[in-house]
C-alpha cells in the first residue's frame, strides 16, 4: 500500500494520474527558462505535486523517448532533473526552486 500512496489522488494534485500530474506541471512552466531550467523546475515541481517517484518516471520517461523517438536525450538532462527532485526537498516556494535549480545547475554563478 505505501508504494500506491503517491498515485492516490489528493486536493493539492493538479490530476489523478501520474501522467496527467506530470503534463500539468509542465504546462504551468515559466516560458523563459532555458531547457536545463525546465528540466530541474518540471522534476522539482512534478516531485512537489505529484511524487517524487512520478517525478523520476518522467524525467526517464522523456528521455527514454527522446532517444527512441529522435529527439535531444542528454545526460545533462538527467542531471538537472536529479538536481530538480533534491530542490524539490529543500526550496519552500516556487522562487526558492528556480534560485535552487540555477545554482546546482551553474554552481560557479556561471
Amino acid at each position: 500500500m505505501v508504494g500506491l500512496a503517491g498515485c492516490a489522488a489528493s486536493p493539492e494534485r493538479p490530476a489523478a494520474s501520474t501522467v496527467g500530474c506530470a503534463e500539468a506541471v509542465v504546462a504551468a512552466l515559466p516560458p523563459d527558462l532555458n531547457d536545463l531550467e525546465k528540466h530541474c523546475v518540471a522534476s522539482a515541481g512534478i516531485a512537489l505535486q505529484c511524487s517524487r517517484f512520478e517525478a523520476w518516471l518522467a524525467g526517464w520517461g522523456k528521455e527514454s523517448r527522446d532517444a527512441l523517438g529522435g529527439g535531444d536525450a542528454s545526460r545533462e538532462d538527467v542531471e538537472a532533473n536529479r538536481i530538480g527532485r533534491r530542490c524539490a526537498t529543500a526550496a519552500g516556494d516556487a522562487d526558492a526552486l528556480l534560485d535552487c535549480c540555477r545554482q546546482g545547475l551553474h554552481p560557479s554563478g556561471r
